[in-house]
């Protein structure tokens, strides 16, 4: 950090104030975050995910652990409970945190334990875009998409309100993590955000 231009101190130039934490507002505040933790784990032993730069894994002593951090929430899990917690009192000891105890929900996401593992579900949020969507009335089907139907670019009257179109489809698109029974019909209907008509 510097000293704003046309309010530098000539006395004591190199001075800056000392920020307590972070502060929100700052572009650079995200990223000096992640790049804080994400050294500070790869310090430990974790590694970054290739295909996902938010999720980092650790290997140790025959167990898996996971950490999954998006902006300033972290979700922890692994199959050893004695090395998670050793990781939890290590990451307290390096930063500010507070140990919520189990997961029940996680941006958007219902996490439910069970005898089989962990199920993950978006009720919640698939109630929200039905409703959202005006189908509250409408039957269930087995298929989300007909297979006779062929939606392409075809000349028709262009839908009314396009954000809202967009908007829907973006949600569906989020939808799609678990329930990919639906991908196809997303896909489909995403292919057309530019310019959707009626039949789309």
């Amino acid at each position: 950090m510097a000293q704003p231009p046309g309010f530098v101190d000539p006395a004591l130039p190199s001075y800056v104030c000392r920020l307590h934490k972070s502060l929100y507002g700052l572009k650079q505040a995200p990223r000096a975050w992640y790049n804080r933790l994400s050294e500070f784990l790869l310090s430990i032993g974790f590694q970054a995910f290739k295909g996902d730069t938010s999720l980092f894994i650790l290997s140790h002593d025959g167990a898996m652990i996971y950490l999954l951090a998006y902006v300033d929430d972290i979700l922890l899990t692994g199959s050893n409970s004695a090395v998670l917690h050793r990781l939890i009192t290590l990451l307290q000891s390096e930063f500010k945190l507070r140990d919520l105890g189990s997961v029940y929900f996680f941006l958007g996401i219902e996490v439910k334990s069970t005898a089989m593992g962990i199920l993950l579900s978006q009720h919640k949020y698939t109630l929200d875009i039905i409703q959202r969507a005006g189908m509250t009335s409408c039957k269930p089907v087995d298929t989300p998409l007909s297979a006779s139907s062929k939606l392409g670019l075809i000349p028709g009257t262009l839908y009314s309100d396009p954000t809202r179109y967009r908007q829907i489809a973006g949600a569906l698109q989020y939808l799609t993590f678990t329930r990919p029974n639906i991908y196809y019909a997303v896909n489909k209907v995403c292919q057309f955000m530019h310019a959707p008509t009626e039949d789309h």
